[in-house]
């Protein structure tokens, strides 16, 4: 868990446990993007860790993997 506010350890967090989510819904990217509203591109990004998503789009792709968004942070 991170305990100081580091945006590069977040984007990990954030970036590892989305792509291991979508891989446990055997989700693609393309597929995952459409029910977040995302580009495929964005969902890459997001999961190199080339960038984080805003509070409302962590929020989307937790409803499209069906988890709660809090797991995303875990």
């Amino acid at each position: 868990m991170v305990t100081d506010f580091d945006f590069d350890e977040i984007k990990k967090l954030i970036g590892n446990n989305v792509r291991k989510y979508r891989k446990q819904a055997k989700l693609t990217q393309i597929e995952l993007g459409i029910q977040a509203d995302l580009t495929r591109e964005r969902i890459t990004q997001i999961e190199r860790r080339l960038g984080a998503p805003s509070m409302l789009k962590l929020f989307m792709i937790a409803e499209a993997l069906k988890i709660p968004a809090s797991k995303l942070l875990e």
